[in-house]
């Protein structure tokens, strides 16, 4: 694919002619081998529309593309579509909904407008619903008019068509071509704000202002970090959808909606914003900015996307994973057999001694069944034939079922134990984990550092007699007020830089010197805590690692932490649901809040957002299982998961507080969405806040200057 990619990058660069490119096959990538084409490759020509994109080349190669993939499959037109494939012929495409047609003549009429240079032989009318139509230019009295449009880097003109021979074309798959005629347009808007990324970039590098790079400043770090969350989430988008054109899919057309909508929604504004990034040298005509946002702007508008089916929404089905029907089915049955009470977000600590039993008999339960330990080392309790995707669908079923989902500092404790634990430190507490006698929290945070775990002040002294003695405080400790165990990053050395001070601690929670002060949260649950170290004291044998290390273990359990909350993206489709079901019983004025026109596009960008979130997501997963992560993968991950959650959880909030009190028959689906709204903050700030993470991505994935 990258070769691909790098001979459409030249070819394009190089201002071809249509019989050019057509050489090179790329007019071919949608038509048969039979009929003279390369076959169907959606995923390919989404490669090449990137690349056209990046250059703004005026070429209408896809347009080509797509009629001769029309017109292959009809013997009548098998001369056109060849010399279509060979760019001897000029086409262009346009919705049907621009043609008027009077089926019983087999006449057409319609001021349209076509974009092709030299003037267009056939037009192609398309729409997902019917028959694509043709007309041949050739055989046709058609009037072309010149036209100012605002895409400034495809010429165009207007067609006046009036009673011209229309003709069916028969064969063609017309909801497939159209699915691939969206995702096409999306993929060379994405090409554009590929290269409004990259100009924006370069130009802040190498700007200075200040007497420093523009791109050091925090405040333009983070938009350009926005602009490759966008870039990324867009990329996942196009794979995911092309992908779903190659094979027979339940929600292909849903899918392809969706990427239309976020295309449309973010890339044109994105490209605006770039604008007001580049400052004067954007605003003037010969920076390629501007005519990168009016190209993306006629894309979104060169199809028409199918409406969103909002009132069938359900929640997607479970991914196919090779092998894994056995597993998944055993999953479910584990769930069914001992699931003890179904989980409220924000909501995840007990609230009394039952309540906590039957937590503890539960991770129990799900240790003992292999569904969570199972990728430890089999000395340990782990299984030797498990599979990292095992995890996975672990994940997704516990959230499918409502059911607790494994707390994220017992993974963590686990995770770094494994790694970084003696012998003995593994004995001791790891077959603890498994029998749930041991919670573990995480003491990491501070007062007074927040995020910026390398200013944490809380100290470790070591006495004569190689004893450690802690004090300071910690804050925003989830689970410290039911756990036993904690792992703490304490400040053991003020010398050299300020994460090279830092060693990380086992620490007993019911130790003398500690004590623990619960924080009720907004959703008026105890989920955090204070806690007070005054002459805490621990033995040699409770460092974890090696003195100084302590960065290194704290930024390797973060990373497992980071990855499990994007990795519950499948939590969005959820959210999704119940403000479907609210909206659909609510009444107003004896209709459907549903019905609402307002609320239906409000819906759409919602499920469309979640669909990129998602897609971005299981991209990074698959990377991640073959070990292909790309920097900062998990903190754009982490970003679009979090961010869409608090806004389809906000969303939902507001419509019930409108409509308040809601049908008694949702109010259980009124309850999670506000639950999900007032824990959605804690998503966006724990394991690093959002702007943390857009710092991560400004310098490890965009290396800007500091």
């Amino acid at each position: 694919m990258e070769l691909l990619r790098e001979t459409a990058k030249r070819m394009f660069a190089a201002d071809p002619s249509l019989a050019s490119v057509g050489d090179v096959g790329f007019l071919a990538l949608l038509t048969p081998e039979d009929r003279g084409g390369t076959g169907w490759c959606p995923r390919e020509a989404c490669v090449v529309a990137e690349e056209a994109g990046r250059a703004l080349t005026p070429v209408p190669w896809s347009a080509n593309l797509l009629a001769a993939a029309a017109l292959a499959g009809d013997s009548r037109w098998h001369d056109t579509a060849s010399a279509l494939l060979e760019g001897g012929l000029v086409a262009s495409v346009v919705r049907r909904d621009r043609l008027t047609t009077e089926g019983r003549r087999g006449v057409g009429s319609g001021l349209v407008v076509v974009g092709a240079e030299p003037l267009p032989d056939v037009l192609l009318f398309m729409a997902a619903d019917a028959e694509p139509l043709v007309v041949d230019c050739r055989s046709e009295q058609i009037p072309f008019d010149s036209l100012e449009a605002l895409d400034t880097t495809r010429p165009s003109t207007t067609a006046t068509l009036k009673d011209v021979r229309v003709d069916h074309i028969i064969g063609a798959d017309a909801p497939l071509l159209c699915s691939a005629a969206t995702i096409i347009a999306c993929a060379d808007s994405l090409g554009a704000l590929t290269l409004a990324r990259e100009l924006v970039t370069d130009h802040l590098v190498h700007r200075m202002a200040f007497e420093r790079p523009l791109a050091s400043l925090q405040v333009l770090q983070h938009r350009l970090a926005d602009l490759a969350i966008l870039q990324a989430a867009c990329s996942a988008m196009l794979r995911f959808a092309s992908e779903l054109l190659t094979r027979p899919a339940a929600l292909r057309e849903r899918t392809i909606t969706a990427t239309h909508s976020y295309f449309a929604r973010h890339v044109p504004a994105a490209l605006d914003e770039c604008i007001q990034l580049a400052g004067g040298i954007g605003f003037t005509w010969e920076y390629p900015l501007h005519h990168a946002m009016r190209r993306s702007v006629a894309n979104s508008h060169a199809v028409r996307s199918s409406p969103a089916d909002v009132d069938g929404f359900d929640v997607a089905p479970v991914p196919e994973s090779t092998g894994s029907d056995e597993f998944r089915t055993r999953v479910r049955s584990v769930i069914t057999a001992h699931m003890p009470l179904e989980m409220r977000e924000g909501h995840r600590a007990p609230t009394d001694q039952k309540e906590e039993a039957a937590l503890r008999a539960w991770y129990r339960t799900l240790y003992e069944h292999q569904l969570l330990g199972a990728s430890w080392p089999e000395e340990w309790g782990g299984t030797a034939g498990h599979q990292p995707v095992h995890q996975l669908i672990v994940t997704e079923e516990l959230i499918r079922a409502r059911a607790p989902r494994p707390i994220d500092q017992v993974q963590l404790a686990s995770h770094v134990l494994l790694r970084f634990g003696t012998e003995t430190q593994k004995a001791q507490y790891l077959p603890r984990i498994r029998s749930a006698q041991d919670i573990w929290c995480q003491l990491f945070s501070e007062p007074d550092c927040g995020s910026d775990l390398a200013g944490i002040r809380a100290r470790a002294e070591q006495r004569k007699d190689g004893r450690w003695v802690l004090g300071g405080q910690k804050t925003w400790t989830t689970d410290g007020h039911w756990a036993q165990m904690g792992l703490a990053l304490l400040r053991t050395s003020t010398e050299g830089r300020r994460h090279e001070g830092l060693t990380a601690f086992l620490v007993p929670m019911d130790a003398a010197g500690l004590e623990v002060h619960p924080k009720l949260t907004i959703g008026g649950a105890y989920e955090f805590n204070d806690v007070f170290l005054d002459g805490v004291v621990l033995e040699p044998s409770q460092v974890l690692g090696t003195v100084g290390q302590g960065w290194l273990v704290a930024m390797s359990g973060l990373e497992v932490e980071r990855f499990g909350v994007g990795g519950n993206v499948l939590l969005l489709d959820l959210l999704l649901a119940d403000l479907v079901s609210v909206a659909r019983a609510i009444q107003v004025d004896g209709a459907r809040a549903l019905d609402s026109l307002d609320l239906r596009r409000d819906l759409a960008a919602l499920q469309s957002d979640a669909a990129a979130a998602r897609a971005f997501v299981d991209d990074h997963v698959e990377r991640t299982l073959r070990d292909a992560d790309v920097p900062a993968d998990a903190s754009i991950a982490k970003v679009l998961y979090s961010e869409t959650y608090n806004a389809i959880a906000r969303y939902g909030a507001d419509l019930i507080a409108e409509h308040a009190p809601v049908p008694n028959v949702v109010q259980l689906e009124a309850q999670r969405l506000i639950d999900a709204w007032l824990w959605s903050r804690a998503l966006t700030i724990s394991g690093g806040s959002s702007e943390v993470m857009r710092n991560i991505i400004a310098k490890r994935r965009l290396r800007l200057p500091q």
